[in-house]
């Protein structure tokens, strides 16, 4: 029997533009690189904060048991979507900075991976 982990990827910006090109580029990787139909709906929109003009998006979890297609995808494609981050975080001209999540799920594991 396979288990249930949740992971998640929450990414902050200061710049809409580069906030923008990053959904549109993780939305072509998961019409690419998705079996299921619809993985893109992983990606909630971008929102706004209250001050400071922040700019914030998440990749939310598959809710596949690990080892299945939906799961191996998602881990998959959020491992391209981390180094790309990691690629456009040391740039001056913004602030990027993001966090990968695993909790709840079967074990009930938390853990903060990136």
């Amino acid at each position: 029997m396979r288990n249930i982990e949740h992971h998640a990827l929450i990414i902050t910006c200061n710049d809409l533009e580069v906030m923008q090109d990053l959904r549109t580029t993780i939305t072509g990787l998961y019409k690419i690189h998705m079996e299921a139909s619809h993985g893109e709906k992983l990606i909630t929109p971008i929102y706004e904060s209250l001050i400071n003009h922040y700019y914030t998006m998440s990749l939310i979890p598959d809710g596949s048991k690990e080892g299945y297609d939906a799961s191996d995808d998602n881990d998959a494609i959020r491992s391209k979507v981390i180094q790309l981050l990691k690629e456009k975080s040391t740039s001056d001209r913004y602030h990027l900075s993001f966090i990968e999540v695993r909790y709840g799920g079967d074990q009930e594991k938390k853990e903060v991976l990136n």
